[in-house]
């Protein structure tokens, strides 16, 4: 399969989840009268409208339809933690707020010190946020510049190039009803820093909760070196560097 093919068939599982997601919504509005309560604004993304069902409490009359589709709790995590990277970024307490009920997959959330424990279905994570993450002050003073979520490949690549003895992994990370998206985080010290979701964990808790599927790693100081390399059947240089490497390598295996 060449790069653009196997780069659209990941892209494209998104699209797939967002309709998915879109016609759940639609048919339990429309068995249970749901309109009557709430009307979501135009445009409203497909998995905000499941997630303010579920923050509602419709949570069990949605999970026998959510699990026959292959609904996954990780995505849920990922969420969390990129609503707690927004909540502090606001000035808002975390654990004061009922963010955390929109997850089906969520049962408590609470601050010890300067971490936070998320109690789910899938686990017990302990996460660090980025804004909040003191014993690491090259790491924190990045994640005060701004919020990355939605830019991993080109916010990681940026704190590589700052940060050469760190380290980049891409790969897949699971996305809902079975599919995947591709994702770039950094490795360091046996800790995992997440920037696009604001938060640090442990590796071996990382990779248990989170599950991702690693494409390609790379330091910093390596990043030049690798881009020479590339040839013309990929991707394309308007896309990120660390996507285009992923991209490269998975079309080899």
């Amino acid at each position: 399969m060449d790069a653009y093919k196997t780069y659209h068939h990941i892209k494209k599982q998104h699209q797939e989840a967002e309709q998915i997601a879109e016609k759940v919504v639609a048919d339990f509005v429309e068995k249970y009268k749901y309109s009557y309560y709430i009307c979501f604004p135009e445009g409203y993304p497909p998995f905000m409208k499941l997630f303010s069902l579920i923050q509602n409490g419709f949570g069990d009359l949605l999970w026998p339809v959510l699990e026959k589709l292959n609904y996954s709790f990780e995505p849920e995590v990922q969420f969390m933690l990129a609503n707690i990277d927004s909540l502090l970024r606001n000035n808002c307490s975390v654990c004061y707020s009922s963010v955390w009920k929109m997850f089906y997959s969520f049962e408590n959330i609470c601050k010890i010190q300067n971490h936070y424990v998320l109690d789910t279905k899938i686990g017990t994570l302990v996460t660090t946020p980025l804004l909040e993450y003191s014993e690491n002050t090259r790491v924190q003073a990045y994640a005060f510049l701004q919020s990355s979520y939605g830019f991993c490949h080109d916010s990681v690549e940026q704190f590589l190039r700052f940060n050469p003895e760190y380290q980049a992994v891409t790969g897949l990370i699971p996305d809902q009803f079975g599919t995947q998206q591709y994702h770039s985080y950094v490795r360091h010290d046996g800790k995992i820093i997440d920037i696009a979701h604001g938060a640090c964990i442990e590796e071996e808790e990382y990779n248990r909760v989170m599950k991702p599927t690693p494409l390609n790693s790379i330091y910093g100081y390596q990043l030049d070196e690798e881009m020479a390399k590339l040839d013309g059947n990929e991707i394309g240089a308007e896309k990120s560097l660390l996507l285009r490497l992923a991209v490269a390598k998975q079309r080899k295996m």
